[in-house]
């Protein structure tokens, strides 16, 4: 892949909000009230006694000035999540997202479960349930050229690559863990403007995330069968 040639915008940035989904900087009625019924949608799924719900957020690119057309809507249910319930909440997730495919004016809503706890970094974030920013999104140019994204983006393809090619499920899921390890340090030091977090998004649009979580899944299916030769 010859990330020289994209002819994706690696740095998207805008002067105003998504106007699909904002007025100037208040959240569309028929927008707030259709991501509501998701959410109740999404908690009725979670199937969890007494979920102790705190917040209904949404937050990411479509949030804030840096937004493109390949981004999606992040919808959190903030809750107070019990330890020992981590993974089933992972789970419920990943289920979630699999299964349904919802779409809010042509752009993807994807679910999560975020803790309360949990220090959320995001350009900005906007609480859904009360009708107010948390978080104010800022007009400010990115920082990071455009050729600072790409070459990061190539070297997280090519750890991709040798995984790949490596044919081993740990290592994979190693590769797997370190890109989103790169990712989140690069939300925490310098936000969704960050070359990681950008690199990653970049590789996300073009599949290469999704060929490795895809190859982690045939490697495990496999490492659990037994072929008829064996």
């Amino acid at each position: 892949m010859r990330f020289t040639e994209l002819s994706i915008q690696a740095i998207p940035y805008h002067d105003t909000l998504n106007p699909v989904l904002w007025d100037d900087t208040n959240l569309k009625t028929d927008v707030r009230y259709k991501l509501m019924l998701i959410a109740n949608h999404f908690a009725k799924f979670l199937n969890i006694p007494n979920l102790e719900l705190k917040d209904i957020t949404i937050s990411g690119s479509n949030v804030s000035y840096g937004y493109s057309e390949y981004s999606d809507i992040d919808l959190h249910l903030v809750v107070n999540i019990d330890p020992s319930l981590t993974e089933l909440y992972t789970s419920k997730k990943n289920e979630y997202n699999s299964k349904y495919n919802i779409k809010i004016k042509d752009i993807d809503v994807e679910l999560y479960v975020q803790d309360d706890k949990q220090n959320h970094v995001s350009a900005g974030i906007y609480s859904i349930l009360l009708d107010k920013w948390l978080s104010v999104p800022k007009h400010q140019a990115p920082l990071v050229t455009e050729q600072e994204v790409k070459s990061k983006a190539r070297n997280y393809a090519g750890k991709i690559n040798s995984a790949i090619r490596a044919n081993d499920l740990k290592v994979a899921i190693a590769t797997m863990e370190d890109i989103y390890k790169l990712r989140q340090a690069g939300l925490e030091m310098g936000g969704e403007q960050s070359v990681e977090n950008l690199a990653f998004k970049l590789l996300r649009t073009r599949g290469q995330i999704n060929k490795l979580r895809k190859f982690i899944d045939k490697l495990e299916s496999d490492e659990l069968s037994i072929k008829e030769h064996q």
